[in-house]
């Protein structure tokens, strides 16, 4: 549901949520938000969503949960270095601080916002970040600090379709000062390590190993094409590598049933 009306549905699902931000003795800070973000995706309307414990003194994350298609993921700091010269990674520091993610910093405030809250679509559209390496149609922004220089956020963005509505940023106002002791439970938790690659990662490459396209790969699985992007992107990351024939042979480690000698396509 993501047009502006909140539904019953959205008042269980709402329910659902507040009861997994109390404490719970079976189930830990990470799980639970795990449990949360989950539920987050579809009441949301988005495709996929991160949780962020960031140090804005230098840019990086120290904690990272992500949910895509109902698939958790987690990054401990070791996991999470940007690659130094990369240019993306170079634009992505200049633009940060102009951006809707800084509102935490720079107003040292609790936030729910939207970038077409403050941006129109041409704007964001025509964002050199956006353009070269999101592809968001719109994103929400919720978080607030927890210390000097040090954030917390639940990252949302919409890769196709209309932007957020009132809707949505009334539920995670509602939400969000209730979630924001979880989160940082979550956040402070000492990390357990995560297998290299997700079993929906391993999915993707599967299919990528036969020389199939992005759009051939989510027909496949019936998923979204941003999110067969985002899958690929994030076990590059997690596997080291930076492109499909280096994930393939990296993922041999992880998977036998990928072969070696698989010729790829670059597209």
């Amino acid at each position: 549901m993501v047009n502006g009306t909140i539904t019953t549905s959205d008042i269980a699902t709402l329910r659902d949520i507040l009861d997994l931000a109390r404490p719970h003795p079976n189930l830990s800070p990470v799980d639970a938000t795990f449990q949360v973000l989950r539920l987050l995706e579809p009441l949301l309307g988005c495709d996929g969503v991160s949780f962020q414990a960031m140090d804005s003194l230098t840019l990086a994350l120290w904690h990272q949960q992500d949910m895509v298609d109902g698939e958790g993921a987690q990054y401990g700091p070791g996991e999470m270095e940007a690659s130094e010269g990369d240019p993306l990674t170079e634009l992505w520091e200049r633009s940060w601080w102009s951006g809707t993610c800084s509102l935490i910093e720079r107003t040292g405030a609790a936030v729910v916002t939207s970038d077409r809250s403050w941006y129109t679509e041409r704007e964001v559209a025509e964002d050199p970040l956006n353009r070269e390496l999101l592809h968001h149609v719109d994103e929400l922004i919720v978080g607030h600090p927890v210390g000097p220089f040090r954030s917390l956020r639940i990252l949302a963005p919409r890769t196709s379709g209309s932007p957020f509505a009132e809707r949505e940023l009334v539920l995670m106002r509602l939400l969000h000062p209730h979630l924001q002791p979880l989160l940082v439970a979550a956040a402070s938790e000492q990390p357990v390590a995560a297998p290299a690659l997700t079993p929906r990662q391993l999915e993707v490459l599967r299919l990528v190993r036969f020389g199939m396209p992005n759009r051939h790969v989510a027909r496949a699985l019936g998923i979204s094409e941003g999110t067969v992007r985002k899958h690929l992107e994030n076990a590059y990351e997690r596997l080291g590598v930076h492109n499909r024939g280096e994930a393939v042979a990296a993922a041999l480690d992880q998977d036998d049933v990928i072969s070696r000698n698989v010729t790829l396509t670059t597209a």
